[in-house]
């Protein structure tokens, strides 16, 4: 079903009232509002690593080699309801000798489960103040949603012992919050995935330098270093998977610009796109994986306005190839030695070593640093291969970026 934008006044009215409704019923809003939460490091009680029985003994100390009882450390958790608490911190207004430190705040609900024992540090204190929640109960917040609220205490001025006791690091990862993305991510897999961006998003420029035809305002290559192809179906591959939408500041809006046919989206379905997008190798040689050329004559295109030639793909193959080049004749999206080398999960050794990363994907096999290493190897050019393989890498990256922070 299509979608319809009113142009009724009383649903626009309607539509600006219930968005501040929403905002108002909003939990991040609604903290965020009030100042921005407090940077922690905190130290969750892993009840599985401690050894303690709660109900058989205490322990003669939390922290430090003797204590029993082990923490996950989550770096760069928000609690709210702390400002005031910073300020003295920064100003040293208050004797810790003689006056308690302590106070109510809140974190989050979909974040962690604090726990009585747990501790934190303010990020950005002068000094490693190590602060222990005594109490950790669930409360009703405005909307009627519920969030934890903690009672903590200065508890000493060092953290130098609890971090013998740490047994796993995890880093918050704020960009998620509000979303349904999973936003506690184990440290190694954060910073793994944080390479993987970095790699990606040089894949995006760089597949912007070579492809991007400022003539027409979209993506093109070079096919026998003479004829201009566009294809509507990468087109496609990079709408439907935001495959640029990470490409810094020089943003570039990626949309049709040729006339598509009728039978576009079904033919699309049956695309070897397809295959990657549902990440099944036996579809790769089952689906196109091959194209023809039809030369681009229609008048109220952009391509009508332009001196040189373009040629647009098509993946439902009419004519048999018939020889080097002509406008019907059949282009390979994907040779048939590395559809081979991906259903026979073979490795490369030579310079397509960048290659292992779609043998991995389609295998249902972790990349490493090593892998991203050999895209480095890349002599990037602008061939019609490296067009696609580098379309091919950016999703592949993309995936493994949101499993390692899922």
């Amino acid at each position: 079903m299509g979608k319809f934008t009113s142009t009724q006044y009383k649903d626009l009215i309607g539509g600006v009232t219930d968005f501040h409704k929403d905002l108002l019923n909003n939990d991040f809003y609604m903290f965020n509002s009030q100042g921005k939460g407090t940077e922690v490091d905190y130290y969750n009680i892993n009840t599985d690593e401690s050894t303690l029985d709660p109900a058989a003994a205490l322990a003669y100390t939390e922290v430090g080699v003797m204590s029993p009882i082990r923490y996950n450390l989550i770096h760069g958790l928000f609690i709210y309801g702390m400002q005031r608490i910073e300020v003295n911190l920064e100003n040293m207004d208050f004797g810790v000798e003689s006056n308690e430190l302590s106070g109510d705040s809140y974190i989050l609900p979909g974040n962690i489960k604090p726990l009585d024992g747990d501790f934190f540090i303010i990020k950005h204190a002068k000094d490693p103040w190590l602060f222990k929640v005594r109490d950790a109960t669930m409360d009703t917040l405005p909307s009627g949603e519920r969030a934890w609220k903690i009672s903590w205490v200065l508890d000493r001025t060092s953290d130098v012992d609890i971090n013998e006791n740490v047994v796993k690091e995890f880093v918050f990862n704020e960009s998620t919050a509000g979303t349904n993305t999973k936003r506690i991510v184990e440290l190694s897999n954060y910073e793994l995935a944080v390479k993987i961006d970095q790699v990606n998003e040089g894949l995006r420029d760089y597949f912007k330098d070579l492809f991007y035809s400022e003539f027409i305002q979209s993506f093109t290559y070079k096919y026998y270093n003479e004829y201009r192809m566009y294809d509507p179906y990468a087109i496609e591959f990079m709408i439907k998977n935001k495959l640029l939408y990470a490409s810094g500041s020089d943003y570039i809006h990626v949309a049709h610009i040729a006339q598509l046919p009728k039978s576009f989206a079904i033919s699309y379905d049956h695309c070897i796109f397809r295959a990657f997008e549902k990440k099944d190798p036996t579809l790769l040689r089952k689906y196109s994986y091959k194209a023809q050329a039809d030369y681009i004559d229609d008048p109220t295109s952009i391509f009508a306005t332009r001196y040189e030639m373009y040629w647009m793909l098509n993946y439902e193959i009419i004519n048999e190839e018939n020889g080097p080049f002509n406008p019907r004749g059949i282009i390979p999206i994907m040779n048939e030695e590395d559809i081979d080398m991906i259903q026979c999960k073979s490795k490369y050794e030579d310079d397509n070593r960048y290659r292992n990363i779609f043998v991995k994907f389609f295998a249902g096999l972790d990349i490493n640093e090593k892998d991203l290493k050999t895209i480095d190897d890349i002599d990037f050019e602008p061939t019609q291969r490296m067009f696609y393989d580098m379309l091919f890498l950016i999703y592949c990256l993309d995936y493994y970026t949101n499993k390692l922070l899922n």
